[in-house]
């Protein structure tokens, strides 16, 4: 659902970072630099979610909450703290919902803008433009239902094909059925949002815009691990590899394909489905066997 969020922070190249990341998963953005200017920007952008940096220059983040609550009336919105490690927050203020450290991925920074958004929902404060966004349609989502696929949750399925329909139908109908889908791929996040839209699909960026215009994919380290949390935070988990070739091209085949096995071969204490696209060429018999040692061969016909 898209919302207006204010990011208050002094460092231009984290302003642009975040700004891009609120961006490309669809929402609004303003960004201030300051504890003035950001009161300013509350009253006239009207955020529902505000990213809030607690080192400011001309006074400490935390004085903009201070000031929000004893102005009249008080302004009540969610706020997501940004802060450096091992620095303090505090636990007594009801706006701030959740925070997230510094280096944060995209993950980070979206999900904390979702917690932040379903704490207010469940203390009785609905946004406005939360309901509006509910009633939008999206032309570009494939359509497909579970029950038509033939698939089973708990078993997880690749696709060895070079065009990636078929995993793409699966993903938009677990998330139709009710399933919380990961997506990890190359692409922005505005991608996969308006390739898939649905509320249910979270998406795994795998790289991140830097000073300079260069960019840093995730190592796969990391990848593992923000899938991992992922899966233990979700009640029917799946995880999909929208083009697992991007991830070869980069990583190599070795070590990508080791890091997919790794992640789909973990004990975990629910039902997980892992969802695979990928091209074949280049594959040899042994580098399938390693994809199709935990998982089922899918095939459809006409897609």
């Amino acid at each position: 659902m898209k919302m207006r969020v204010l990011i208050a922070d002094d460092n231009i190249a984290l302003q642009e970072i975040l700004t891009e990341i609120v961006h490309d998963a669809g929402h609004t953005a303003e960004t201030v630099s300051t504890v003035d200017t950001a009161l300013s920007a509350i009253g006239s952008f009207h955020p529902e979610v505000i990213l809030l940096d607690i080192d400011m220059p001309d006074g400490d983040g935390l004085a903009i909450l201070d000031r929000m609550q004893n102005s009249t009336p008080a302004v009540d919105i969610p706020v997501v703290i940004i802060r450096s490690w091992g620095r303090q927050i505090p636990q007594d203020i009801s706006m701030v919902k959740c925070h997230i450290e510094k280096p944060f991925t995209t993950m980070d920074v979206l999900e904390s803008i979702s917690a932040a958004q379903a704490k207010e929902a469940e203390a009785g404060v609905q946004p406005a433009a939360a309901a509006a966004k509910h009633t939008e349609t999206h032309q570009n989502a494939p359509q497909a239902s579970l029950s038509k696929t033939g698939v089973q949750y708990g078993t997880s399925y690749v696709s060895f094909r070079r065009n990636p329909n078929a995993i793409s139908n699966l993903i938009t109908a677990f998330a139709k059925d009710g399933f919380d889908v990961l997506v990890i791929s190359t692409k922005k996040n505005k991608t996969i949002i308006e390739k898939f839209g649905s509320s249910n699909i979270k998406s795994l960026t795998m790289t991140i815009k830097l000073l300079g215009g260069h960019f840093n994919i995730y190592g796969l380290g990391t990848m593992i691990d923000n899938a991992d949390e992922f899966i233990r935070s979700s009640s029917k988990p799946v995880v999909a590899f929208d083009d697992l070739n991007k991830l070869i091209d980069r990583n190599g085949m070795n070590s990508a394909l080791s890091a997919v096995h790794q992640l789909i071969g973990k004990k975990y204490d629910k039902e997980v489905t892992f969802l695979v696209s990928v091209d074949p060429a280049g594959f040899t018999a042994k580098d399938k066997e390693i994809l199709l040692n935990h998982m089922t061969y899918y095939d459809p016909v006409g897609e």
